[in-house]
């Protein structure tokens, strides 16, 4: 059996290349990947964020029009309370 190289679990064989014994094990180390990454690189999140606004710029909107309702919906449901 093979040790999990997150939490030290035995992981049963379904595949030689299994490292992890469970799909959140799995997740942990991807995190821990994805934020190494874009600490040792700064200004790349952001570039690739304005890219994809630029290329995108229907969703964009929809999106910021669905953030301004909800916001707009919770300032009244809290106006609504506090009356």
């Amino acid at each position: 059996m093979k040790i999990c190289a997150v939490c030290g679990n035995e992981i049963e064989f379904e595949s030689r290349a299994r490292k992890y014994c469970s799909e959140q094990c799995r997740k942990t180390v991807k995190y821990k990947r994805d934020r190494a990454w874009l600490a040792a690189r700064p200004g790349k999140a952001n570039e690739y964020s304005r890219k994809w606004r630029e290329e995108n710029p229907e969703i964009t909107k929809q999106m910021g029009r669905d953030a301004y309702r909800r916001k707009c919906a919770e300032k009244l449901k809290e106006d609504q309370d506090n009356a």
